[in-house]
C-alpha cells in the first residue's frame, strides 16, 4: 500500500509533466496577440492598397476634366480672334444673351456683379456666358468673361542710318492695340458634376 501512495504522488514514471492552468492562459494569450498583430497588419495593408486605388481613381478624374478644361480654352482663344459667336464644327456651343455684347464693349463696368464677380454655378445660367459640350463621355465646358481692359497701346521704331542714296519709303512707325480678356472656366462631366476643375485664362488680342 505504501508503494502505491507513492506512485501516485509522484505521478507519472516517464518524466514528463502535465500543463497547469496558468500555462494555458499563457499561451491562450500570446496565440491572441499574435492574431491580432496579424489582423492589424492585413488590415494596414488593405487600407494602403485602397488608398491607393482612390488617389489614382481621382488624379485620373482630374486629369480627364483638365484636358476637357484646356480643349474649352482653344475653343475660348478662337472666338476671341474672330470677334463673333463661332460655330466648330464637331462642337456644341451654346451661347448665352449677353456674350456678344461682353465682345463689343470696350470693358465690363456695364455688367451685372453676377456677370463678372461671381463664379461660375451651372445651375444659374446668369453666371456664365457660353457651354461647350465635347468628348465621350461628354464634358461640359463653361466660360464666362469677367474682365476686359484695353491694353496700352505699342510703339515700335526702325531706325535707319545712311549717309547717301534715298530715303526709305517705310517710316518704320506702328501701333498696335491690345485688349486683354480674362476667362473663368469651369469644365465638369455631365453624369458626375464632382469631376470637374476650375482654371482662369486669360488672353490678349
Amino acid at each position: 500500500m505504501m508503494k502505491q501512495y507513492e506512485f501516485l504522488r509522484k505521478g507519472p514514471s516517464d518524466g514528463s509533466r502535465q500543463q497547469t492552468g496558468s500555462e494555458r492562459g499563457v499561451a491562450l494569450i500570446l496565440v491572441l496577440v499574435l492574431s491580432a498583430i496579424g489582423l492589424l497588419v492585413m488590415t494596414t495593408v488593405l487600407y494602403v492598397i485602397t488608398m491607393g486605388t482612390q488617389l489614382s481613381g481621382s488624379e485620373k478624374r482630374y486629369r480627364t476634366a483638365h484636358e476637357a478644361a484646356l480643349g474649352g480654352i482653344d475653343i475660348m482663344r478662337k472666338i476671341i480672334q474672330d470677334q463673333a459667336a463661332t460655330v466648330v464644327p464637331g462642337v456644341a456651343i451654346t451661347y448665352q444673351g449677353t456674350f456678344t455684347a461682353k465682345l463689343a464693349a470696350n470693358d465690363l463696368s456695364g455688367f451685372p456683379a453676377n456677370q463678372t464677380d461671381i463664379q461660375i454655378d451651372p445651375g444659374n445660367a446668369n453666371t456664365y456666358d457660353l457651354f461647350i459640350d465635347m468628348g465621350t463621355p461628354a464634358y461640359r465646358v463653361y466660360a464666362k468673361m469677367v474682365q476686359k481692359k484695353q491694353g496700352n497701346t505699342n510703339k515700335g521704331y526702325k531706325q535707319v542710318r545712311i549717309k547717301t542714296g534715298v530715303v526709305p519709303s517705310d517710316p518704320g512707325m506702328g501701333e498696335g492695340h491690345f485688349t486683354y480678356y480674362t476667362f473663368n472656366i469651369l469644365a465638369q462631366k455631365l453624369t458626375n458634376p464632382n469631376e470637374r476643375v476650375r482654371m482662369d485664362l486669360v488672353h490678349i488680342f
